[in-house]
């Protein structure tokens, strides 16, 4: 499945991207830890990740939790889900049926973006890639979407306010970053 949407393609993960996830996760890293600084990043057995990703292509669900962000011919990064209970605490997928909308499982979908290529940083690409990736869900019949981040993270900030995210819920002081405390936020748009 592809989903074009101005200049950016997301689509569905390819066999030939395991050397870019391989390399995002043992060699340029920054794009986490500039999401997750306080995170330890496990590296990836090249071996293990492609017969992860096999598996992965071949039982797709009808609806995807995750597209790969492909532009000038580059793939460059990913889209994903995941689903929130009315708290924003993590609900498992085994207690959702897929075919239904997260209003019926009284779930909210929560999404990420991660461009893990640094010199497509500040172009917008994620703010791109979250709107194709809302509109795919509406197509589903979703309309609620949660972000969830932390107060240091200024480029995921700016693009959730273009967006139109609005702050639901602080948790202070929830995170340590160079001994400095941020806190935990998450961001709620409903379209």
């Amino acid at each position: 499945m592809e989903i074009t949407f101005d200049d950016i393609t997301l689509r569905d993960y390819r066999l030939s991207d395991v050397e870019d996830e391989v390399r995002w996760t043992n060699e340029d890293t920054a794009w986490f830890y500039s999401d997750t600084p306080w995170g330890k990043l496990e590296p990836a057995d090249p071996g293990e990740l492609r017969e992860d990703m096999l598996q992965i292509i071949s039982e797709l669900p009808d609806i995807r939790w995750r597209f790969e962000i492909e532009t000038a011919g580059r793939h460059i990064g990913m889209v994903s889900s995941y689903y929130l209970d009315e708290n924003f605490e993590p609900t498992p997928w085994a207690s959702i049926d897929q075919h239904k909308n997260a209003q019926e499982n009284s779930s909210v979908r929560g999404l990420g973006v991660e461009i893990c290529e640094m010199d497509f940083w500040g172009r917008g690409i994620g703010g791109k890639a979250l709107k194709a990736l809302m509109e795919y869900y509406r197509g589903w019949g979703e309309h609620r979407f949660i972000l969830e981040t932390w107060s240091g993270n200024t480029r995921m900030l700016g693009c959730a306010r273009k967006l139109g995210f609005t702050q639901v819920k602080r948790r202070k002081g929830a995170y340590t970053v160079d001994g400095k405390k941020y806190d935990g936020l998450v961001l709620e748009k409903c379209i």
